[in-house]
């Protein structure tokens, strides 16, 4: 049910997106590993077991926002890459992590932001502000935790979790992924 809701939401929010990419760096906490995807990376996010950096510019593509490598690095376990979805989603389906999928939404650029907002309070049952990511984030009531939206820089985005156990260690890696996303 929050699925086919989260999904009906992405679709009404679908609005103009502007250009760019995304470039990481992962290094593991623990083992030491340093994977460099790109020597452009913008921020560097200190997470609980790794230290991330990404660039978060605006793009079309919702899977440019976050790369598989800092979705597993936040979830735990391992991530497929993700594939653009049909309502401005990118899944990652994660094999041993703290849920079985994460999707991020990119729902255009900030200047939308009154617009997506307002759509939340009205078709998602409000909103509850999340100070401390972004320039401004909130979780829609419908869903509580397992979703929040972000407005950062120049793009407006979303960290959803809709299927498996949930619980608090859950609800934390989304707020630390959508503060990797935004560079907190």
């Amino acid at each position: 049910m929050r699925s086919r809701m989260v999904m009906a939401m992405g679709a009404i929010l679908f609005v103009a997106a502007c250009g760019g990419t995304a470039d990481t760096t992962t290094t593991a906490a623990a083992g030491g590993t340093t994977v460099p995807e790109s020597e452009d990376a913008t921020t560097v996010v200190e997470t609980t077991t790794t230290t991330v950096a990404v660039e978060t510019e605006a793009s079309d593509d919702p899977c440019a926002l976050v790369t598989p490598e800092i979705v597993a690095a936040v979830f735990g376990g391992a991530s497929a890459s993700g594939e653009p979805g049909i309502a401005r989603n990118c899944p990652f389906i994660l094999v041993d992590g703290l849920a079985p999928s994460v999707e991020v939404f990119h729902y255009g650029p900030s200047s939308q932001w009154d617009g997506v907002k307002s759509g939340y309070e009205e078709n998602r049952g409000g909103v509850t502000e999340v100070p401390g990511i972004g320039e401004e984030a909130f979780h829609p009531n419908d869903v509580g935790p397992y979703e929040i939206v972000v407005r950062s820089g120049d793009v407006i985005f979303a960290v959803a979790v809709q299927s498996g156990p949930g619980g608090p260690d859950v609800e934390a890696v989304i707020l630390e992924l959508a503060g990797a996303i935004a560079g907190r």
